[in-house]
This record gives structure tokens, C-alpha cells and sequence, in this order.
């Protein structure tokens, strides 16, 4: 049994935007630091935002393929923030849950993509791609105002902005699940 190095994949991890993006895993934990504290939890999603789109653009700049490292490690830990900011949010402005819920819905279309993606055996040889789609930034976009709606107090805005989050999140879900579907029949 040939032993390889993990030389490889520390480079790999290593490259300024997979760090920008690794970055986001830290700032996920930070918002517990102060987790009731609009002004902090507004400043950190802000910070995630700048380190999406700067990972994004030096990957574009040092030419990294479409479907290295990055490609699966960005939505990774974009979910993360996300999913930390959306508790935080929920835990402390106490909002109705439903709201968690439709807002989610992209997340709870994926999920169990992703888990086939990972443990079907024909799916984990497909090759399906895992960059960005327009419609899946486009719904964070929509999370992130929410955070900020409910944050700031700005009630009359919840429901169309939780209504905006879903059918963005649906229609991501299902770009994604047709991206899938396509990637499997080839």
C-alpha cells in the first residue's frame, strides 16, 4: 500500500483563496463572541461577503481550475457562516420560525444532494461540478439582507425578503439537482 503525501493538499489549501475562504470558518465561531450584538453580527457578515468575493476573484486571477479545491470548500464554508449567523439571528431576535425555514430552503433542498453526492457510488464518479451558480449567490444575497431585516428591527421587510429567500433558495436547489442529474446521464 503506497502511502502519499499530504504535501499536495496542504498547497492546495494553502493558496491565498482558499485561506480567504477558510477564513469564514473562524468568523462563523466569532459570532458567538457577541451573538445578541447587531452592529457585531452585521460587521462579520459584511467580512464574509468581502472574503466570498475576494476568494472568488484571486482563484479567477491565478487561474485555478473550475473545479479545484476551492469549487467545494467555498460552499462549505459559506453553509457554515450561514447556518451560524441564521442561529445566532434566530436564537437572539427570536423571529418566527418558519421564517428559519423557508429562508433555508436552498440548504434543505441540497442537503440530501449532497449527501448522495457522497455516499452514492455512481454520483461520486460523476463528476458533478460544484462551482457557484448565479440563483445560489443570489439566494445568500437575499439571506443576508434577511439577517440584516430581522437585526435592524425592520419588521415590515421580514416577509417579503423570507419570501424572496425561498423561491431563490428553491430554484438554486433545483439548478444545482439539475446540474447533478445532467452531470450522472453523461
Amino acid at each position: 500500500m503506497a502511502i502519499t503525501s499530504p504535501r499536495p493538499l496542504l498547497r492546495e489549501l494553502g493558496t491565498l483563496p482558499n485561506l480567504l475562504t477558510l477564513s469564514r470558518v473562524p468568523m462563523a465561531a466569532l459570532i458567538w463572541a457577541a451573538p445578541a450584538n447587531a452592529l457585531w453580527l452585521l460587521g462579520l457578515m459584511v467580512m464574509a461577503a468581502v472574503s466570498d468575493w475576494a476568494d472568488g476573484w484571486f482563484a479567477r486571477r491565478a487561474g485555478l481550475p473550475a473545479e479545484s479545491m476551492g469549487a467545494w470548500l467555498d460552499p462549505l464554508c459559506d453553509k457554515l457562516f450561514i447556518l451560524s449567523v441564521l442561529v445566532a439571528v434566530w436564537v437572539t431576535q427570536q423571529p418566527p420560525a418558519w421564517m428559519a425555514v423557508v429562508a433555508s430552503a436552498r440548504e434543505l433542498v441540497l442537503l440530501p444532494l449532497v449527501i448522495a453526492r457522497f455516499t452514492v457510488p455512481r454520483l461520486r464518479k460523476s463528476g458533478i461540478p460544484w462551482r457557484a451558480m448565479v440563483l445560489g449567490k443570489a439566494a445568500t444575497v437575499a439571506q443576508f439582507a434577511l439577517f440584516a431585516a430581522v437585526l435592524s428591527g425592520w419588521v415590515a421587510a421580514w416577509v417579503p425578503l423570507t419570501l424572496g429567500c425561498g423561491v431563490l433558495g428553491l430554484g438554486a436547489g433545483l439548478q444545482y439537482a439539475l446540474r447533478a442529474w445532467r452531470a450522472v446521464r453523461r
